[in-house]
């Protein structure tokens, strides 16, 4: 490897179980292009409102310099089965914050829940959820 080689490369980060929620609800919410208030409130609510916490920053550090799917990868390598499950559930908040779950935002939900491998009980049991959770009642 040449010197200049080293100018290209991304220093490998470790992200924390939190980072790594965050990178997911980035990867989410970036996907579409479109960021609405809804989907701010929800990352919000998963960074505990704490704008200088480094599990936000090195997330977004992560979320800037790789891939869509290297992101998947990273996020999937670093949750448990159980932070898996948590992630999922935020991701689908997310698709669903505006009432529609289509495009892109789908396509990435299908690509989490392939790389998660959770059984697809628990997500049906989270769609079902959230679905409620969004409906209108006015």
């Amino acid at each position: 490897m040449g010197l200049l080689d080293k100018l290209g490369k991304i220093s490998e980060t470790k992200l924390s179980p939190q980072g790594a929620l965050l990178l997911s609800a980035m990867t989410m919410i970036g996907i579409d292009g479109d960021i609405d208030d809804d989907e701010v409130a929800i990352i919000q609510r998963m960074d505990r409102g704490n704008p200088t916490n480094n599990d936000w920053n090195e997330a977004l550090k992560v979320w800037k310099k790789k891939s869509i799917s290297e992101c998947i990868d990273i996020v999937a390598e670093t949750l448990n089965k159980e932070e898996r499950v948590t992630a999922l559930a935020n991701l689908i908040d997310i698709a669903m914050a505006d009432g529609v779950l289509d495009g892109e935002e789908k396509i990435l939900l299908e690509k989490y829940i392939e790389e998660f491998d959770i059984d697809s009980s628990i997500v049906e049991s989270i769609i079902d959820v959230i679905a409620i959770k969004n409906k209108q009642l006015f």
